[in-house]
């Protein structure tokens, strides 16, 4: 092996990198057998948790580029290192072509002529017929007909169809893949002359992500989720899901899930049973008991709850009950999950397995928000981004999770602490103490902070040019 090397995504460089910064260029010089030192060109390279310029390595160490984790093992061994492979959230369209006066079957089930695979579409949704210069259509849970002509569009759960005058319909899936709060005002429901829960608040989260919302109790944290799902109201501002507002589009919901703190599971049946049951309420009212089981099979696998699958729900630990609580919010396939303090209450090794299922989500293409009350450092590894809320409903942080969290607030205090609780010792006041910096000040310090520039103005920027 050579004495020194370099590391970055052109193909210049000794060790190849997909998926990273052009500019990145990381020098790595051989010490001794098993030590070396690395060092970067710019502000991108994590070692253990911290941003460093230079650091001694072994082949071991843990490594961080942008969002890509390696070691000099994996690095010397590969070549080269590709980024995990992700859901793409890319608009996908198919064509159909379709004979005039020939009756056509769109829907779930796979013995129609249109495929709309989703558990938000009817197991035979539509009836389509072309006559040589417009469109009938019959929605067959209903028996509405209607007649289309070239141009118009019909939504079909996640799918949009849109017809054309030459016999073709275009399937397209709709990417509801990001979710918008603009300015968002939520007030006490019974005591309006309280201070606000949630204060002008303006934020955009995309498909997935895996955020982290954490703060002091009364911070605002559940009544944000809860005003998102649309839960509670919203006294002021909007919420859109890729520019469709949530409040004018109840339909649109459903691509919300909500995880509630307390379990919903029904103790007394088995997790499938749970899971059952859930369909047959859930799911279109036409799906066959066939297609409903294959549905709960594949919740169990995803969950790891096949070893459990059998047992009563009082029987089983917390934790899975937390994974089949999860299970019942994907039914319906959402795009954005929101988890309210599903981790209370469990076991280390359960709030592991939870939060491990969660990046599994995410990575999966779903949009994940988690409030959680008391995160270890190892939780914070697997978010991407992480809203501190303070009292009132303040935001006092947003941005990336690891390990920028800590080195904004770190900055700020003499705590001894280099793990979330550092942040807690600032927000939190003590009995008998006072507050160094109030909510509104942190406030104004991170509204003036690049990381306030990056990751919600120039966010909503973005959003507005794509309106």
């Amino acid at each position: 092996m050579n004495k020194q090397f370099t590391i970055g995504n052109s193909p210049e460089n000794t060790y190849h990198i997909v998926g990273i910064e052009e500019n990145t260029n990381l020098t790595v010089t051989s010490l001794s057998a098993s030590e070396y030192l690395i060092c970067s060109a710019n502000n991108n390279l994590i070692v253990g948790r911290q941003r460093v310029a230079m650091a001694r390595i072994d082949k071991y160490t843990p490594l961080q580029l942008d969002k890509i984790s390696f070691t000099l093992d994996e690095l010397l061994k590969n070549k080269g290192i590709l980024p995990k492979t992700k859901f793409n959230q890319k608009q996908q369209q198919t064509d159909y072509k379709l004979d005039s006066g020939r009756i056509y079957l769109a829907g779930a089930s796979d013995v129609c002529d249109i495929r709309l695979s989703s558990p938000r579409v009817a197991w035979h949704a539509v009836e389509i017929q072309h006559d040589g210069s417009q469109w009938q259509l019959r929605l067959i849970q209903t028996n509405k007909k209607i007649t289309v002509v070239n141009g118009d569009k019909l939504r079909v759960g996640p799918y949009q169809l849109i017809f054309k005058d030459n016999g073709q319909v275009t399937v397209m899936i709709a990417t509801n893949d990001r979710l918008t709060m603009k300015n968002i005002g939520v007030l006490h429901p019974k005591k309006r002359k309280n201070p606000p829960l949630i204060r002008d608040l303006s934020l955009s989260f995309q498909a997935g992500e895996f955020m982290g919302i954490i703060g002091p109790s009364g911070a605002g944290k559940s009544t944000l989720l809860k005003a998102i799902r649309a839960i509670i109201p919203v006294n002021s501002g909007q919420i859109t899901l890729s520019q469709n507002d949530t409040r004018k589009n109840s339909e649109i919901l459903k691509e919300i899930g909500f995880v509630p703190q307390d379990d919903v599971v029904i103790e007394e049946l088995t997790v499938a049973e749970n899971l059952r049951y859930a369909a047959q309420l859930k799911l279109p009212a036409d799906w066959p008991a066939e297609a409903i089981e294959q549905k709960v099979d594949e919740l169990v696998k995803a969950m790891n709850l096949d070893q459990q699958r059998n047992n009563f729900c009082s029987n089983i630990s917390g934790g899975q009950r937390k994974r089949v609580n999860l299970a019942l919010e994907m039914m319906l396939e959402p795009t954005f999950l929101l988890a309210d303090e599903v981790c209370s209450g469990l076991s280390s090794l359960d709030t592991d397995n939870i939060l491990q299922h969660l990046r599994w989500i995410a990575d999966s293409g779903k949009g994940i928000m988690l409030t959680i009350h008391s995160p270890d450092i190892e939780a914070f590894d697997l978010m991407d981004t992480l809203l501190v809320l303070d009292t009132g409903g303040f935001i006092a942080y947003y941005g990336p999770a690891q390990p920028d969290a800590l080195q904004y607030f770190s900055k700020q205090t003499s705590s001894p602490y280099r793990s979330p609780k550092l942040i807690f010792d600032i927000l939190e006041k003590k009995e008998g103490e006072q507050r160094k910096t109030l909510p509104e000040d942190w406030h104004l310090i991170y509204k003036s902070s690049p990381y306030y520039q990056e990751y919600i103005q120039a966010k909503l920027s973005e959003e507005s040019q794509n309106e």
